[in-house]
């Protein structure tokens, strides 16, 4: 007992403020930033876990109150870092769209939608498993000839959302 309160109780209270907090970070951990040296996303479970523990610890083993707190807390250690290692890394890692970035657009094969002209510009359509991407194109080295429309063209670079193209005749034949 802590000042007349059983140790269980101030477990179960610890779980279920950690409990809410939890789903509020959940919830609002995007829209803030948490720069500190304590990160809530894994403080909040490591409560969370350590309360669960010593409350089921409290309730079905009978232990030493300190060494029971002390197992709890290595626990929720290990399982915290699980959580940040294979869940909360990979999501702050994955990026937020399904569309194909620019830089995996280069090298890649795209069809002419707009004629691309000797000195200017036209438009390229490049398909992809999400869709389609429709782009400015101009040549990427100075050409002798327009490339009309339908025609195939090599990605070879992207700078300012305008794709530098090449005509592109085909496979290698063997």
């Amino acid at each position: 007992m802590i000042q007349g309160i059983p140790i269980e109780t101030i477990y179960l209270y610890t779980l279920i403020v950690c409990a809410g907090i939890a789903v509020l970070l959940v919830i609002f951990g995007d829209v803030f930033d948490f720069d500190g040296p304590i990160d809530p996303m894994l403080a909040i479970p490591w409560l969370a876990f350590t309360s669960l523990f010593g409350y089921l610890g409290e309730r079905l083993l009978e232990l030493n109150h300190l060494m029971l707190f002390l197992v709890s807390g290595v626990l929720a250690s290990i399982l915290v870092f699980f959580l940040n290692f294979y869940v909360l890394m990979p999501m702050k890692n994955a990026e937020s769209t399904l569309s194909i970035s620019e830089k995996d657009m280069e090298g890649n094969m795209a069809t002419v939608v707009t004629p691309i002209p000797v000195g200017g510009m036209g438009e390229i359509q490049l398909k992809s498993v999400t869709g389609s991407i429709s782009r400015p194109a101009a040549f990427y080295a100075p050409q002798d000839q327009p490339i009309e429309r339908g025609a195939q063209v090599l990605i070879i670079e992207i700078r300012e959302r305008v794709c530098y193209v090449v005509p592109y005749e085909g496979s290698l034949q063997l």
